[in-house]
């Protein structure tokens, strides 16, 4: 069963879309993050697909829109990163509210700059209890963009910049190196799983190795997947199966 909710977060409207599984009981639970200029369908509905199947695996999930993205309120020209962790934060808040949702078996899922955002909540937040990185952001100014420098002054200057129609804010490169995903992660025990696609042209592979390496502590589980031929939103059905195969599997084991 899938329902639509809303709540709030500093005085605006947040959407989402919340799966509960059929059965008795509370169920865990797991919060998709989505990334830089998406919603909580996400590319060829990636989102909803592994929210299906993770309910037919006996988990419920939130998908939900960031402040200024998809249904919510909000412009994305005052999106930040600590403003969509503020977000996540709250969204899980709700997401354990549930009744039908066993508030010690939490979850996450981030794509993206959305990876980014689960990593640093997972950090300040011990209530997730597993963890699973989409094509993970570590770091904005690594290998990202190559024009990412130009943009940063094109939006100084001018207040924002013209990411391919959405005015991203000035706002938004100062709060950049606020809040480490690195940092984040290494200092969260939650098992991981890094999950990305070996040609990813948006979000270079080597982000993965980032993860891997500080999240390297004993008896800590964590697990790296390439996912061979594969781009940034895993955009071809084996390689979607793939990704969302792993994933259940995953929090069926951690959860």
């Amino acid at each position: 069963m899938q329902k639509m909710i809303t709540f709030s977060n500093e005085g605006q409207i947040l959407v989402g879309t919340l799966h509960l599984p059929e059965g008795r009981g509370r169920k865990p639970a797991v919060l998709f993050c989505h990334g830089f200029t998406g919603n909580r369908i996400e590319a060829h509905f990636l989102f909803v697909k592994a929210s299906r199947a993770l309910e037919r695996a006996g988990i419920a999930s939130l998908r939900f829109d960031f402040r200024g993205s998809g249904e919510s309120e909000g412009e994305f020209r005052d999106m930040t990163q600590s403003a969509e962790i503020s977000d996540a934060r709250k969204a899980l808040s709700m997401l354990a509210r549930q009744r039908q949702i066993d508030a010690s078996r939490l979850g996450i899922v981030g794509l993206s700059m959305g990876g980014l955002i689960a990593a640093c909540l997972v950090g300040c937040d011990e209530r997730i209890k597993s963890v699973v990185l989409w094509s993970a952001v570590a770091d904005m100014k690594f290998g990202v963009d190559p024009e990412w420098a130009e943009r940063e002054k094109e939006a100084r200057r001018k207040g924002f910049v013209d990411m391919g129609g959405h005015a991203l804010g000035k706002d938004f490169f100062e709060d950049l190196g606020v809040n480490d995903p690195l940092k984040g992660i290494a200092a969260s025990n939650s098992p991981v799983l890094i999950i990305h696609g070996a040609n990813d042209d948006v979000v270079p592979v080597n982000h993965a190795d980032l993860y891997y390496q500080v999240t390297q502590r004993h008896g800590r589980v964590v697990s790296k997947v390439i996912i061979p031929g594969a781009d940034h939103v895993f955009s071809q059905l084996d390689y979607e199966k793939a990704v969302i195969d792993k994933t259940v599997k995953w929090f069926q084991k951690t959860l």
